[in-house]
């Protein structure tokens, strides 16, 4: 597969949609509609895996406006402040949605977002020990439950979500490289 040619056929506040014109191996010709962030900078997003000191991993429950839905997720943010290093906006992004501090950032892995539809790349770091100080302050788009589970309680707290609730799947892989990586 081969781009050959790159559309832009709209262009909002925060994202625009491409056409990605491309030649297949065989020779045919074929188009794809994408999405791109106009408000981020490096691969674009941070996720963060916080362990509290008493053992306890936080996950938010966050309504997410596009699915119109509640989705369990970890902490995360998109890389939209110039000049912030990826750490920087994960430590921020942290505090902001749930009061809770990072001293200690450790990379753990690099993924696409949603590889079919953006470029959009999340790098995924292991804060442990994190303490809360301050209550969270959140944008106007986000309504977050913070969720503290015990790590011996994981597994059997992403089996039984409310029937309202989603889990993005995300979590599940990133852990399992996490145990395997020997970080929790």
């Amino acid at each position: 597969m081969k781009i050959t040619k790159k559309v832009p056929v709209y262009q909002g506040k925060f994202i625009r949609v491409v056409n990605k014109y491309f030649l297949t191996d065989t020779g045919q010709e074929g188009v794809w509609e994408t999405v791109e962030r106009t408000n981020i900078y490096d691969r674009g997003a941070v996720v963060i895996v916080a362990v509290t000191k008493d053992k306890e991993m936080i996950f938010e429950r966050n309504w997410r406006a596009p699915s119109e839905s509640w989705v369990i997720q970890f902490p995360a943010g998109l890389t939209d402040v110039k000049g912030e290093s990826e750490e920087e906006t994960a430590r921020r992004e942290l505090l902001e949605e749930t009061g809770y501090r990072a001293d200690k950032l450790i990379p753990v892995i690099a993924s696409p977002l949603s590889p079919d539809l953006t470029p959009t790349v999340a790098m995924h770091y292991f804060a442990p020990d994190v303490e809360f100080t301050a209550p969270p302050r959140r944008d106007l788009s986000e309504k977050i439950e913070v969720i503290k589970v015990p790590l011996d309680k994981i597994a059997e707290f992403l089996l039984k979500l409310p029937p309202d609730t989603s889990l993005d799947l995300r979590v599940t892989g990133v852990l399992w490289v996490m145990e395997k990586r020997k970080l929790i």
